[in-house]
């Protein structure tokens, strides 16, 4: 199987699946764009798949060319294509076709087609013909299957939801952790709200930033941990400098142990524009986190008791208020059995993913 041209946090999706699948049975190689991001391409090699380099999609020949070269030399390996960036479903499935694929699958990861409008527009376009593309479909929610494939095709039950899941084990509420973490970062004695999200428009940092402002007006001794990066990394770092925040506000940056800094927050906030699923929600409440985010995030997401949903109508001071009512770390406890049950265990739904695969072929 091949999977092709994809962002970070999709990337993430589909390592986790890649981990915990039997590679025996199945098989990923992974295609990446010549100036895009390689990350992973060492551990996908030591997991016995292989990484290719072409340049990113476009109407040039030489872009066609390599694409045609690409499944012309490697086409006997693959019966499946999972296309997760779908604007693609008009470059690289007709080709893939031409080789024998037969089994072309588009995963639909988000309820939106872009943060910014032209490219939105645009996206939009390319995606028309999308069903006539592909023949296999996938979501990692109902709200993202009914925004890209329409209602008619979940009624039909023509779309799969693939769960964004989660390697539940480390996410583990650990109180040692924690002690740990917070004095690594110096916030013992604080009250630490936390967010994970790409430093974009969607992710609405901005609104996040004002709302902060008006929990430090009832609570002082009040932190805010940024964890992730992003273009919009610096607008938001002047606006921390603005507010004269930089002492209540840490950024992170990119991490690879944020499930020991859920371990660190007393409270997670994600006030998205808009989500496929949101899997940190996931991730924070599996390790007992009260989270508050946006009520235009899927209900899929709620998978304990303390996840909130709050109208991003509201106004600052109303989510700095519902944030407040829950102070109470002390109360914490696991929830990762409330996660497993809800479908977001990697180890389980792996080998769901592997026996979909099997049946198409």
């Amino acid at each position: 199987m091949s999977t092709i041209g994809v962002s970070s946090g999709v990337m993430s999706f589909i390592m986790s699946y890649y981990r915990n699948i039997n590679r025996d049975s199945i098989q990923f190689d992974f295609v990446y764009w010549l100036d895009g991001d390689v990350t992973y391409a060492e551990e996908i090699k030591r997991l016995g798949g292989r990484v290719f380099i072409i340049p990113k999609p476009g109407l040039t020949k030489e872009y066609k060319s390599n694409i045609e070269n690409f499944f012309k030399k490697n086409s006997s390996y693959y019966k499946i294509l999972h296309l997760h960036e779908v604007y693609l479903n008009n470059f690289i499935p007709p080709i893939a076709r031409r080789y024998g694929i037969e089994h072309i699958i588009a995963h639909s990861h988000t309820t939106r087609f872009s943060d910014k409008k032209i490219n939105a527009l645009r996206n939009r376009l390319l995606c028309f013909p999308l069903k006539k593309n592909v023949n296999r479909y996938f979501a990692c929610s109902e709200a993202a299957g009914k925004f890209l494939y329409g209602k008619k095709y979940f009624r039909l039950g023509k779309v799969k939801i693939i769960n964004n899941a989660i390697d539940c084990e480390k996410f583990r509420y650990n109180k040692e952790i924690r002690v740990k973490m917070r004095k690594l970062l110096g916030i013992n004695d604080k009250f630490v709200i936390g967010h994970v999200g790409r430093f974009n428009s969607q992710k609405n940092h901005d609104f996040l930033i004002k709302v902060f402002i008006e929990v430090l007006k009832k609570e002082p001794k009040s932190i805010l941990i940024l964890i992730g990066i992003g273009p919009l990394e610096e607008k938001i770092i002047q606006k921390v400098e603005l507010e004269n925040l930089n002492d209540k506000v840490l950024f992170l940056g990119q991490r690879n142990d944020v499930q020991d800094l859920f371990q660190a927050m007393d409270t997670f906030v994600l006030p998205s524009l808009y989500e496929g699923l949101g899997i940190v929600l996931i991730e924070a409440q599996a390790t007992g986190l009260s989270c508050y985010t946006s009520d235009v995030v899927p209900v899929e997401a709620k998978v304990t008791e303390k996840l909130r949903y709050i109208s991003l109508k509201s106004s600052f001071k109303e989510w700095a208020k519902l944030i407040l009512e829950d102070n109470n770390s002390e109360d914490r406890v696991n929830e990762i059995e409330k996660v497993k049950r809800a479908g977001f265990d990697i180890k389980k739904e792996a080998k769901k993913l592997e026996s979909i695969y099997l049946n198409f072929l």
